[in-house]
């Protein structure tokens, strides 16, 4: 074949074998290990940024959240409205029907004599 002279660094041509063996890839699987560099100014760093964030204050957090308390803020006020209105339409109708009750009572002597004792 003419491409397996050509390949590049990395890829495998066909005329190269593959070791399709699952042992072997289960035993190099167990035998890896990542051993990172240990960063020396990780835990000093961790810390000054909880002080940091422990130090800010309220207006500064409503800065950096301005969508969700924007969201917050719409939810509450939609909320109240909704709750203020709906106490209102039940006080204006509790207010409407003693007044037709007053009224009746006090044109209609049928329902005055049944009022007096």
């Amino acid at each position: 074949m003419i491409l397996r002279d050509f390949a590049a660094p990395g890829v495998l041509s066909p005329a190269m074998p593959m070791n399709n063996s699952p042992d072997s890839l289960a035993e190099s699987l167990r035998s890896w290990r990542v051993t990172p560099p240990a960063d020396p100014g990780f835990r000093h760093r961790v810390w000054q940024r909880i002080g940091r964030q422990a130090r800010a204050s309220w207006p500064a957090y409503l800065r950096a959240h301005p969508a969700a308390w924007s969201l917050a803020a719409v939810v509450a006020l939609s909320a109240a409205a909704s709750t203020g209105t709906a106490l209102a339409r039940a006080r204006t109708q509790a207010d409407r029907e003693a007044m037709v009750v007053t009224y009746l009572v006090v044109l209609d002597p049928r329902v005055q004599s049944l009022l007096k004792p």
